[in-house]
């Protein structure tokens, strides 16, 4: 018997929590604009704006805002320190972060800092205002595509073996030797755990996996990393 068609209707949009206070912090003039607009056309107010996380502390008297839209690449250095501050200052405020980078990266490093939601800044007018009310009711929110950071990598046998040398401060072409695979193979775990990881260089990898908080270093610093060696004293060659 044939089965009916699903039909799906458009959902509501959520109702505004009552007297939310938001605030803005961009750098950006027109980046500010956006948001401030994406917020109005959907009724939420913006009760203050500013370029910067030291200018948001000084003009923000109590009572604190509700939830703080940070307008910054997670990527950046100065990112980490800028969430770290606000919840610091604000506590119980909601982080949303949204992000000016491309690729992801940091994501993971700024929803450890106290972030509770990140919006790409080309998506804003479409996820801004989903994305504050989900935090505003004490849930987390990413984009889809950015799942992955909020549960810990699963590396496989190898990434982790290159990525314990590079902690340990090898280049490519040692590691490359040290597990006796070609450096085209190192690159491409190296890619992929990076990936995984949500950052972009060595330096950053490394200070992910040794920082305690993240509690990622224990499966991949004490990973064997030499190559079995047999009687005859030849290692094994793999991929």
């Amino acid at each position: 018997m044939a089965s009916a068609p699903l039909v799906t209707q458009p959902l509501e949009p959520l109702a505004t929590p009552a007297g939310a206070e938001i605030a803005i912090v961009a750098a950006d003039q027109f980046a500010s604009r956006r948001i401030a607009t994406a917020l109005a056309d959907s009724g939420f107010a913006p009760r203050t704006v500013a370029r910067e996380v030291a200018e948001l502390i000084e003009l923000t008297p109590l009572p604190r805002p509700d939830a703080i839209l940070l307008a910054v690449d997670p990527a950046s250095a100065t990112s980490l320190a800028d969430v770290r501050r606000l919840t610091a200052a604000f506590r119980g405020t909601h982080v949303v972060i949204v992000s000016t980078g491309a690729d992801g990266a940091g994501v993971r490093q700024v929803l450890g800092a106290g972030a509770a939601g990140v919006v790409n800044e080309a998506e804003l007018e479409v996820t801004l205002v989903a994305t504050t009310q989900a935090v505003l009711v004490g849930n987390i929110c990413v984009p889809r595509k950015l799942h992955r950071c909020l549960f810990k990598p699963a590396f496989s046998h190898r990434e982790r073996q290159v990525l314990a040398l590079v902690v340990r401060g090898f280049g490519n072409r040692q590691i490359a030797a040290r597990l006796f695979l070609a450096e085209s193979t190192v690159k491409s775990h190296l890619a992929s755990a990076f990936q995984k990881l949500g950052v972009r260089s060595r330096k950053e990898a490394a200070a992910l996996l040794m920082d305690p908080d993240e509690g990622l270093g224990a499966s991949v610093i004490g990973v064997e990393v030499d190559p079995p060696v047999f009687a005859n004293g030849a290692g094994v060659h793999g991929r």
